[in-house]
């Protein structure tokens, strides 16, 4: 596995799976973002066969409602899985260690755009929370 890469295997995009994910998950909130997440076993075979490649799929959101342009939605989206992209091992080797898989969404809430600095420091205390439930389980 490549250390800071964000390849399709690990993007959340199937429409089946992101129902899922909001119909059964879990959520929390990382001012400005909430954080919708699905803890699974490893091998669970309800999970479809594309997601099965990856231990942990994400996705981000910027609601339109929020941000009336593309562009402005785009640029939330990127600055977000880009502070995921440069955080995520310390999630993948908690998953490995306890043999879970994750679905996570990162919702953004806010009508205001935060620094790349911001999103970086929260996303890194979001992933330390899922860190941390995914050890409970």
């Amino acid at each position: 596995m490549k250390q800071f890469t964000l390849p399709k295997t690990e993007r959340l995009y199937l429409r089946e799976s992101i129902s899922e994910l909001f119909a059964n998950g879990s959520s929390f909130t990382a001012y400005p973002y909430r954080v919708v997440y699905l803890l699974r076993d490893e091998n669970d075979e309800t999970r479809p066969s594309e997601e099965r490649q990856s231990r942990c799929s994400v996705m981000t959101v910027a609601p339109k409602k929020r941000f009336k342009h593309a562009v402005d939605r785009n640029h939330v989206k990127r600055l977000t899985r880009e502070a995921y992209r440069k955080q995520k091992l310390p999630l993948w080797e908690a998953l490995k260690e306890n043999k879970k898989a994750i679905e996570v969404a990162f919702l953004y809430s806010d009508n205001r755009f935060i620094s790349y600095e911001e999103t970086f420091a929260v996303i890194g205390k979001a992933i330390n929370r899922l860190i941390k439930m995914i050890e409970k389980c």
